[in-house]
């Protein structure tokens, strides 16, 4: 696959736009990282709040299993320490899920402060490098197939600028069709150069 143009001065602006959007990915990429890694780190709270739940969970539990073995009143103390054992569950609970709302949310604006910037350089620096690459590559392989210059300037005389066929001749249709050779291969050139091929790559 062709990648750059065969013309220097297209081929540096090609690498420099290249240089520019992977300079690009990667800043994008670095801010959404650090965004996500931001967010996550308010998840600290809820993992303290877990712990603070479990622990005060496994007090009161462990006290109420001592406290359960007194003879007589065991079972009637023991109750409240039960009561309360479980409403720690419930605050770590709460700790959990807010650790998972965290990471959740830090997912999400993670994908979309990089998304957003990722998509417009795919569409101002990928899409037209690929559809680049895939003129140059498949006019190649046509001219090595035997595709000649008339072809070629027809294809101009079509789809290029008017200010370059006039830069040609006055009145390029109608030098085409009498077949005027000079005509034929500058107006070939134009094709030629949108696709980053040289003229001389002709028979």
């Amino acid at each position: 696959m062709s990648l750059y143009s065969d013309y220097p001065a297209a081929r540096t602006r090609q690498i420099i736009v290249d240089v520019i959007g992977v300079v690009g990915v990667i800043i994008v990429v670095s801010i959404a990282t650090a965004v996500t890694t931001a967010i996550r780190a308010l998840g600290s709270f809820g993992r303290d709040l877990e712990a603070a739940g479990l622990d005060f969970q496994t007090g009161l539990t462990e006290a109420a299993e001592n406290l359960g073995d007194v003879p007589l009143i065991g079972g009637g103390i023991r109750a409240p320490f039960d009561a309360a054992a479980s409403a720690g569950e419930q605050v770590a609970a709460a700790g959990r899920a807010q650790q998972v709302f965290v990471e959740s949310l830090a997912v999400g604006v993670g994908w979309a402060v990089a998304l957003v910037p990722l998509l417009l350089l795919a569409l101002l620096w990928v899409l037209p490098r690929v559809r680049f690459a895939r003129r140059s590559s498949s006019l190649r392989a046509m001219i090595a197939g035997g595709m000649t210059a008339d072809t070629l300037a027809a294809r101009a005389v079509a789809q290029a600028p008017l200010r370059e066929l006039v830069a040609v001749h006055p009145d390029p249709a109608a030098a085409w069709r009498a077949h005027d050779a000079s005509v034929v291969r500058a107006l070939a050139g134009i094709e030629l150069r949108r696709a980053g091929i040289r003229a001389d790559a002709l028979p």
